[in-house]
């Protein structure tokens, strides 16, 4: 029996099994809690992606639908600047043309007045 381990040297060894075992559950539910972890960090690095791209996406649109806008006004300001050339020119004909008419045969008058031409 000298070969055979004594009650106090079992106890001791039995905590030792218990402790093990208590720490390997914990190792495995650890272990199962980080892929957990993982499985999340990933779900969400995919999200993440997801939302660049569509950000990405938004942006490429917002920047086609400014560049109409652009062309647009641009096209706008042009008709305008024609617009108003065409103003100038109507201004011109229906005012300031037979305004000048009207005063050039006025001193056409008052010039052939005292000559008696009139």
């Amino acid at each position: 029996m000298a070969d055979e381990p004594s009650p106090g040297e079992l106890s001791r060894r039995l905590d030792g099994v218990v402790m093990s075992l208590a720490q390997l559950i914990q190792r495995a539910e650890y272990a199962a809690d980080q892929r957990l972890i993982e499985r999340r960090f990933t779900d969400v690095e995919g999200d993440v992606n997801e939302l660049r791209r569509t950000l990405l996406d938004e942006v490429r649109a917002l920047r086609g639908d400014l560049a109409a806008a652009v062309t647009r006004l641009e096209a706008a300001d042009e008709k305008r600047e024609e617009k108003r050339g065409g103003n100038l020119k109507q201004m011109i004909y229906s005012g300031i043309l037979p305004t000048l008419f009207i005063l050039l045969t006025i001193a056409v008058q008052v010039w052939l007045a005292p000559r008696g031409g009139g």
